[in-house]
């Protein structure tokens, strides 16, 4: 059914769990939504962003012809193994970041910790030097397309110090698709699994009472950590499609030249393993990644700051909101 945004465009929405999936998988329904910046807003590989990219990283991300394909790639390389078997790193660039807060009276710990280490993570990850510790997600895919030259698979190979990275660069894919695979990476890692980091730490701080208890009786902080890090999901809505073609789908036909959203909010709860390569694979790979970011935060928070607490009223912390999550903006707070 057509809907109005906040600023007065037309967009078709499309729920329920069949017509999603159908129009996921519809070639009419293309992810080059660039043409339509005037209505939608914010991140993800479908985003606007794109438009900052040079047309051969961008082209290739918009392709939908080997989605599922991509799919299989992703969930063979992304796996919730090879992601903890990177907690040791974690663990230290956590503690890196978080040793300077000791010394503070109060800091925002959205942008002193869960914008940085994803992005200290990510680009360790795939070679990169890190001379901003907050990057967009565009940024750093420039990055190693500049370091990689005329071969992503043997930059992946010379700089592979992970099981995760070594995996990616043996996968066997055409350039078009690892490109994509190093995207859902970047993408899912620099947006996705710092909403994570920063709606565990806005939840763990809202929850003062079960600190305390987890402070006297230990044995409780796994089962805390990880009921605060479950709540914490940035998954927000959709994705969004501009129609090629007339489609039908269900009782609707939507012309040519439309904007489309794909609602998430009614699909099962497996509706982050149906999305498009740019939506759902960088979900999952970013929610792989923030759950053991966030775990690993948490439990040095809550064993190192015992006077950490909000500085603002809970209904006053900020919220960002894209087409992909949405994510605490500012965290607040005072250390001592």
């Amino acid at each position: 059914m057509p809907t109005m945004t906040h600023s007065g465009a037309k967009v078709w929405l499309v729920t329920g769990y069949r017509d999603v999936r159908a129009g996921l998988s519809d070639p009419r329904l293309s992810r080059d939504t660039r043409a339509a910046a005037y209505v939608i807003d914010g991140g993800g590989i479908d985003g606007q962003a794109l438009r900052a990219l040079p047309l051969e990283l961008a082209d290739p991300l918009l392709r939908t012809e080997s989605a599922n394909r991509l799919r299989r790639l992703a969930a063979a390389v992304f796996t919730p193994e090879r992601v903890e078997r990177l907690r040791p790193r974690i663990t230290e660039l956590a503690g890196r970041l978080l040793a300077p807060l000791r010394h503070q009276r109060s800091v925002d710990l959205v942008a002193e910790v869960a914008r940085p280490l994803p992005t200290l993570l990510t680009c360790g990850l795939l070679g990169l030097p890190v001379e901003d510790k907050v990057c967009s997600w565009t940024e750093i895919l420039l990055a190693v397309h500049e370091q990689a030259g005329s071969s992503l698979s043997r930059h992946l190979r010379a700089v592979a110090d992970s099981d995760l990275v070594a995996a990616l660069a043996a996968a066997e894919t055409t350039a078009d698709e690892l490109l994509n695979l190093v995207a859902m990476l970047v993408v899912g890692g620099a947006e996705v699994a710092g909403g994570f980091v920063a709606n565990a730490m806005s939840a763990l701080l809202d929850s003062p009472h079960r600190v305390a208890l987890a402070r006297n009786a230990p044995t409780m902080l796994p089962d805390l950590v990880a009921d605060l890090v479950g709540s914490s999901d940035p998954l927000h809505v959709g994705a969004f499609r501009c129609t090629t073609a007339p489609i039908r789908l269900g009782d609707t036909v939507i012309p040519a030249g439309e904007v489309v959203m794909l609602a998430g909010a009614e699909c099962p709860s497996d509706r982050r393993d149906i999305g498009t390569v740019g939506h759902g694979m960088q979900y999952r790979i970013g929610a792989l990644l923030g759950r053991v970011l966030a775990e690993t935060v948490l439990e040095r928070l809550i064993g190192e700051f015992p006077r950490l607490r909000l500085a603002v009223p809970a209904g006053q912390i900020p919220w960002q909101f894209t087409r992909l999550s949405r994510a605490v903006e500012s965290l607040p707070v005072e250390v001592r």
